[in-house]
């Protein structure tokens, strides 16, 4: 059981800035706002496999520097905390970063970092019950692209989302992202997650489309991982639908 809740805790976040350059001209500024099927973080469900609203705000300097925030439902925490007696009183995750990134022609490269906020009690009592610790976590990243695909980084300076003895791990993204008609987006993702201490390394996997229409970007992926007994930590095989609007 103890394995099970610590394969939950690995969860984190979306992209939450992409990379960030934005043009003189532009406003330095933009917000977003989505509604998921499912929050899936890196091949886990964080809404055990339920709906769940986000949304965040960006800030781009035109010098490459950019800071944001974003925030999700998520269940996963009670979800641990189900038939214990103990209760953190979480219900959302909010992720702040800071990095810098810039393009050098069909190249670019994307630095920064991430902290991950649980609002929540996290006693030790809790710690005990739920076999994890403070799953506030924060983690650096160091990015390149070309054209349509990217490939970054991601390394845990804090315990990873409340796994015991996971500082140092980490997690290796490889995208793709191709418009072959007008409005209409394909991509695809392969993620490698190495976990320190006695949680599982895993795998994950997801390809699908993006379709703007009217402003509104609909997206239908396929998500997948390799996690033993994967039905048991939302997981499993799964259709994830999106609808999102940039402001």
């Amino acid at each position: 059981m103890r394995k099970q809740l610590i394969l939950t805790a690995l969860a984190t976040t979306l992209p939450l800035v992409g990379l960030a350059h934005a043009e003189e001209e532009s406003s330095p500024f933009s917000a977003n706002v989505s509604i998921v099927s499912d929050y899936d973080s890196r091949g886990v469900s964080q809404t055990n496999e339920s709906p769940a609203i986000q949304g965040g705000f960006d800030f781009a300097h035109s010098s490459g520097v950019y800071a944001g925030v974003w925030a999700s439902s998520i269940s996963w925490l009670r979800d641990a905390e189900r038939h214990t007696n103990v209760s953190s009183g979480n219900s959302a995750e909010v992720d702040f970063t800071v990095g810098y990134a810039r393009e050098f022609g069909d190249f670019g490269v994307d630095v920064g970092a991430t902290y991950y906020l649980y609002p929540g009690s996290y006693s030790h009592n809790w710690k005990d019950v739920t076999g994890m610790k403070n799953p506030n976590s924060t983690e650096g990243f160091v990015g390149l692209s070309w054209k349509f695909v990217s490939v970054k980084y991601y390394h845990a300076f804090t315990h990873l989302f409340g796994a015991p003895s996971s500082r140092g791990s980490g997690y290796l993204d490889l995208s793709v992202s191709y418009e072959i008609l007008k409005d209409l987006s394909l991509d695809a993702h392969f993620g490698s997650q190495r976990v320190t201490g006695p949680g599982e390394s895993y795998r994950d996997w997801k390809a699908g489309a993006v379709y703007n229409l009217g402003g509104y970007d609909l997206g239908l992926h396929y998500v997948n991982t390799d996690i033993s007994h994967a039905d048991k930590v939302d997981a499993d095989a799964r259709v994830v639908f999106s609808l999102s609007k940039s402001f």
